[in-house]
């Protein structure tokens, strides 16, 4: 049974509008969650010990999330939107009620495990949701208001954090999960009646399911290869090449795959996945790498690095509020092509700024601009690509359209970080860094330019026409 709008709402469009704010409620939990967490850190390890763990339950909050998002939204397809997002609902509640209440460094990263689990289902539902509700008309103007909460909760997170850490104790950073997350929940369950229709002509494909989980978790353990012994490596690098194999093996062969190559080896979608796996990988990179260069290098204390990049998170907002809306008259193309150039051309100005002006001022131009790319590109890139899904297929397309950016992330995060990981820390000693510059904002930049021809060379669709098509095949 195909989820359309129209059958999806119960009493008109007041009650979409009521969904809304549940899972604005929602996102805005899940991603002050994502950055309040670090300053809790220090408090926790003096308390519970477990030094040697202190980075664990930063990384596998991030590291669980990213992986079960896709599969969050390819459930979501066969059993409905309302059981699965009300079912990530109550495993990030629980799971944040027992992070606050963690008597040990290893529990708490267990429990930080399931609560990444849930923040996967609430990122990878909140927008299939949206997509399953709104027009395209609607839908720009709704992405604009997500990504903004999106990035005032990131903007938050920091500052409340000390706040809560110093008012309350470390322990609330979690506890205060609970509040948003009840309402989000009743609100779900109340809202949500129309989104439980399930798929009954499909089932699960737990073969692949089981298979994609596995090779996800080699691939993003692999990317902390140096963190890990060889012994584990070897092993990881094992079992992701006998799994990939068999995975591809039993996809093909059946009839309702976890995993459609169709939908991954149609063109479009291709230079939509690609497109986010590559900026993800440059804008994670990017800001994983500033904040230490303007600490260490430029010899910034903390507050004044973070208000440096605090222009990149306004870029993103701004330039999002404006494409969601002018890709409805004008199409993907122009903002999609204005944002991967933008891209580039940031990653050039701070690789001459590093090494050929240095001066934390200059860098702030290059950082709005990535900031304004990536609002160009990431709600554009999300509308078209839920504009054209099936809604057979919209979960699956709306979560891995994500998984493909968090995951380049993850590995820009950490493949722009290396050339700085053995360089001396000489604070406000900039000639450390004239190598390193070049090689990691370098990566980032011969990466990028794989965008340019991916966002030229497509023909981009009439979002209008694709819509109009559709409501006149549902006769509305």
């Amino acid at each position: 049974m195909a989820i359309t709008a129209s059958n999806c709402v119960a009493d008109g469009p007041l009650n979409k509008w009521r969904i809304l704010i549940g899972l604005i409620t929602g996102l805005f939990m899940a991603s002050l969650e994502g950055t309040i967490v670090p300053i809790a850190m220090p408090r926790a390890v003096l308390e519970l010990g477990g030094q040697a763990l202190y980075n664990w339950p930063i990384t596998i909050f991030i590291f669980s999330s990213t992986i079960s998002i896709p599969v969050w939204g390819r459930l979501s397809d066969l059993y409905g939107r309302r059981l699965i997002y009300n079912t990530g609902l109550v495993v990030f509640l629980v799971a944040s009620l027992l992070c606050g209440i963690s008597w040990s460094m290893e529990t708490l990263v267990l429990f930080r495990l399931l609560q990444g689990i849930g923040s996967g289902a609430i990122f990878a539902l909140t927008f299939t949701i949206i997509g399953d509700l709104f027009t395209l008309e609607e839908r720009g103007r709704v992405t604009g208001y997500t990504s903004t909460v999106w990035a005032v909760g990131s903007i938050l997170g920091p500052p409340m954090g000390g706040m809560i850490v110093d008012a309350l104790g470390w322990r609330w950073v979690y506890l205060i999960n609970i509040p948003p997350a009840l309402v989000a929940l009743v609100m779900g369950m109340k809202s949500l009646k129309g989104l439980g229709s399930r798929q009954r002509d499909r089932s699960l494909d737990t073969k692949g399911f089981i298979l994609f989980t596995i090779i996800a978790t080699c691939l993003l353990l692999l990317i902390d290869a140096p963190l890990l012994g060889w012994q584990a490596v070897s092993l990881t690098a094992i079992v992701a090449l006998i799994a990939t194999p068999l995975f591809i093996r039993v996809e093909r062969a059946e009839r309702t795959p976890f995993i459609p190559f169709r939908l991954l080896s149609d063109r479009l979608n291709f230079t939509l996945f690609a497109i986010n796996g590559v900026i993800g990988f440059s804008f994670f990179g990017t800001v994983t790498v500033i904040p230490p260069i303007l600490q260490w290098f430029y010899g910034l204390p903390p507050t004044a690095a973070g208000l440096l990049m605090a222009p990149t998170t306004l870029g993103w907002v701004l330039a999002a509020n404006i494409s969601s809306r002018l890709i409805v008259k004008y199409g993907p193309g122009p903002m999609i092509k204005t944002g991967v150039g933008l891209f580039l051309a940031a990653l050039t100005l701070l690789i001459a700024t590093n090494i050929l002006a240095p001066s934390y001022w200059l860098l702030i131009p290059p950082l709005i601009m990535v900031g304004t790319s990536m609002g160009l590109t990431v709600p554009t890139t999300l509308i078209t690509i839920q504009t054209l899904a099936t809604s057979a297929e919209l979960g699956f397309l709306t979560s891995i359209l994500t998984f493909f950016r968090s995951f380049g992330g993850s590995l820009g995060s950490q493949t722009m970080w290396a050339p700085f990981a053995n360089a001396p820390i000489a604070l406000g000693s900039l000639e450390t860094i004239y190598y390193p510059s070049i090689i990691s904002f370098g990566i980032a930049w011969a990466l990028s330019i794989i965008n340019i021809p991916l966002a030229l060379r497509i023909k981009w669709p009439d979002l209008r026409v694709v819509e109009m098509q559709r409501r006149n095949s549902r006769g509305l």
